[in-house]
């Protein structure tokens, strides 16, 4: 049986919910809020005629309004995804392979689901955005935790 030691005096205390999950929850919600007013701005907007315009939550053409749907879209998506990256984080500094992993397989399993819903340029360019954010956070993660695994040693008890 194998027994997993951490070495005395180099023991990992890690604050969960730093400065980079407030930073990150910011991120999230501008790109929310872009895509959804972008998205918004296209379906809003009639090409034909030359006359463009947002209509956001129905009304008189032209006119820009910013109802509770487009509020509620981006803060539940900075939530989800800024709690979905913590718990990776949580994970990581425990194994970092496994919360790498974690965190890539949630990524492609909401890229899918997004594609599933979603699909044209602002689309594929919104999931590029929100998946560049998670691969740069996770490899952070990765190799910053990564080097406290390599002091760990397995002894046979």
């Amino acid at each position: 049986m194998m027994k997993k030691e951490v070495l005395k005096g180099e023991e990992r205390d890690e604050k969960l919910l730093d400065m980079s999950v407030i930073i990150l929850f910011v991120v999230f919600l501008v790109i929310g809020i872009v895509f959804y007013v972008s998205l918004s701005i296209i379906k809003g907007g009639d090409s034909r005629n030359g006359t463009g315009g947002a209509v956001l939550t129905g009304g008189e053409k032209g006119k820009f309004g910013f109802g509770i749907e487009e509020i509620l879209f981006p803060l539940v998506f900075a939530f989800f995804m800024a709690g979905f990256l913590l718990w990776t984080k949580s994970i990581s500094i425990r194994n970092t392979y496994l919360g790498s992993c974690i965190g890539l397989l949630g990524l492609g399993m909401l890229s899918y689901a997004f594609y599933l819903r979603y699909r044209g340029p602002y689309s594929s360019g919104f999931m590029i955005v929100t998946g560049l954010v998670v691969v740069v956070y996770l490899g952070m993660n990765f190799f910053k935790y990564r080097k406290g695994d390599d002091k760990e040693q397995f002894d046979e008890v």
